[in-house]
């Protein structure tokens, strides 16, 4: 396999739940960086579940591109990204979050990316420049570490995630066994890793919008505890991560964030255990 040759190979898929804002931002900063040539194949939008329901906003669907909206109503961004994959046309699947923005390479640094793999991780940078979103940056957050030393991510984080569309339907998508955001995307490259090498596109930047607060911040890390459990289940040979640790030019508050993270992480892995503890016959 080698990498999309150009833009008109990928299918861009986003779900999305209750974010017309994130929608709007993400399509004014294509529109402001692609040109027509350098265009994707199509922008896939599945609105799962908003209230009221999504809508493409006026000026967005005459400009030569291919943005289609569908509808999942099962709940979660695995069930929506299956039916965005589903839709898709192009060789390759590229997957983001709504509340993404493109960047001038977003698209054409996976054109860059080594050959031979049936997925990329992209890089993930934050839009603000606020005490959070440089946490996320400064701990790799979302930058999957090796799988080992040389070798391609361990795993993928699907706010930047080019997968070959025909790998994604051999291994059976994402499983929607995975009912929030979390997890679902390093179950799906444990499965791709079985038929194929998974490689870095350090070229290919997303920016995400972080800015939601402490309160977010903890929910967030939540929400990831309680789908590691599931890939626990999934995949007997994980192992939870232990105390995180703050990158060597840390200032005082990354000490604290990442002690707040992990133990985020751990409530939820723990709280999950015992749902599906009471969830058993």
């Amino acid at each position: 396999m080698i990498p999309p040759s150009h833009s008109a190979h990928i299918s861009i898929v986003i779900p999305v739940k209750d974010n017309p804002a994130g929608i709007a931002s993400f399509l004014e900063s294509l529109f402001a960086i692609q040109e027509p040539e350098d265009y994707p194949r199509e922008v896939i939008i599945v609105d799962n579940n908003s209230t009221p329901p999504l809508r493409i906003p006026e000026g967005f669907t005459d400009r030569g591109l291919a943005i289609r909206l569908a509808t999942c109503t099962t709940p979660g961004p695995a069930a929506a990204r299956n039916v965005g994959a589903a839709l898709a046309t192009g060789d390759w699947l590229l997957f983001l979050d709504s509340d993404c923005l493109m960047t001038t390479s977003t698209l054409s640094g996976f054109q860059q990316a080594p050959p031979g793999a049936v997925a990329y991780a992209g890089f993930i940078d934050a839009v603000g420049s606020d005490l959070l979103s440089r946490y996320y940056v400064s701990q790799h957050i979302h930058w999957p570490p090796a799988a080992r030393e040389g070798e391609g991510p361990a795993y993928l984080v699907t706010a930047n995630a080019l997968v070959l569309r025909r790998a994604f339907q051999q291994v059976g998508g994402f499983d929607e066994g995975f009912p929030l955001a979390g997890g679902e995307d390093i179950d799906l490259a444990y499965r791709l890793r079985r038929i194929g090498a998974l490689a870095f596109a350090r070229s290919s930047v997303v920016q995400h919008d972080f800015n939601d607060g402490l309160r977010g911040f903890v929910s967030r890390f939540v929400r990831y505890g309680r789908g590691l459990r599931i890939v626990k289940r999934r995949h007997p040979g994980y192992r939870f991560p232990p105390p995180f640790t703050a990158n060597q030019k840390a200032v005082l508050v990354n000490n604290l964030l990442v002690v707040v993270q992990w133990l985020a992480m751990y409530w939820g892995y723990q709280t999950e255990r015992r749902r599906c503890v009471r969830r058993l016959p």
